[in-house]
């Protein structure tokens, strides 16, 4: 309390000198009905943009919480729109049948899940490209899951431990999928020949195969990929190694150079599917 008060006397005058211009400051603005307008409009602009600085700087600390419910769902949607499509094919094949001596369990499991996840790493240093995954075995990833992005197919699960997980990209030499164009019922295969990282190649189709420039490119047999999944779409004719298929450049849906956040399918028939094709092997 001593030195409070030492404090205090020492600094007496400039104490004093504050008080008056405070008091000084009061009389002009509570006198004076422009210089209170001028302070009143002032502050308020001051006000405004300390609200503004704390509103912008709160949604950037719940930015990524943001981000993390947004893609929860979205897979959401994914399951429904698959649950939609399965319960669409169920009620076609039920309408076609004459014998009705069959019932159609319109109850099945959903075969599909969705698993959101964010690119942690992606390596463009060579022709192997990977991309890393912030999700892994803990979460229910394992080897040979598809991944997606919300335009259209990424890769495929290689490696995974328990809170990460390895993709082989579209992009990458050792990648194949079976795929196909929307109006044709012609199967071809999917590859990449390593120079243009927003291309790829589909192969292996037939010479009479007709195309035009936009046709869209997706998914048909797979034991990863449902089917009917976007890839691309066709940009022009491509070199074939063979004379008897025709090949063609498809720009990739998949943008990789921006793509931050994916969703790896589970199928929840994979293994019942894999042991039975593995038992004539």
């Amino acid at each position: 309390m001593r030195n409070l008060f030492n404090f205090i006397i020492r600094n007496s005058h400039w104490l004093v000198a504050i008080l008056l211009i405070a008091f000084s400051f009061y009389l002009v603005f509570a006198c004076n009905s422009y210089q209170r307008s001028v302070y009143l409009t002032s502050a308020n602009r001051v006000m405004g943009w300390t609200y503004a600085v704390a509103n912008n700087v709160t949604s950037f600390l719940h930015l990524k919480k943001n981000n993390q419910q947004l893609l929860e769902r979205n897979a959401q949607l994914e399951r429904d729109l698959f649950a939609l499509k399965a319960q669409m094919e169920l009620k076609a094949e039920d309408d076609s049948v004459a014998v009705e001596a069959f019932v159609v369990d319109t109850t099945e499991q959903v075969r599909f899940d969705f698993i959101p996840a964010e690119v942690v790493n992606l390596s463009f240093a060579g022709p192997n490209n990977f991309i890393t995954l912030n999700k892994g075995a803990s979460h229910g990833v394992r080897p040979d899951m598809g991944v997606i992005s919300q335009r259209g197919v990424v890769g495929v699960v290689s490696n995974v431990s328990d809170r990460f997980s390895m993709v082989i990209p579209v992009i990458n030499p050792k990648f194949r999928l079976s795929a196909k164009l929307k109006n044709s019922e012609n199967y071809g295969s999917v590859s990449w020949n390593g120079k243009n990282v927003r291309q790829a190649q589909l192969g292996e189709l037939p010479k009479h195969e007709s195309f035009q420039v936009g046709d869209t490119v997706i998914t048909s047999f797979s034991r990863i990929f449902p089917k009917r999944l976007v890839i691309g779409t066709v940009s022009g004719m491509g070199e074939s190694k063979d004379d008897n298929f025709n090949t063609f450049t498809i720009q990739l849906a998949t943008d990789f150079y921006s793509l931050q956040d994916v969703f790896i399918i589970r199928d929840a028939l994979y293994e019942e599917q894999k042991t039975l094709e593995e038992t004539l092997q």
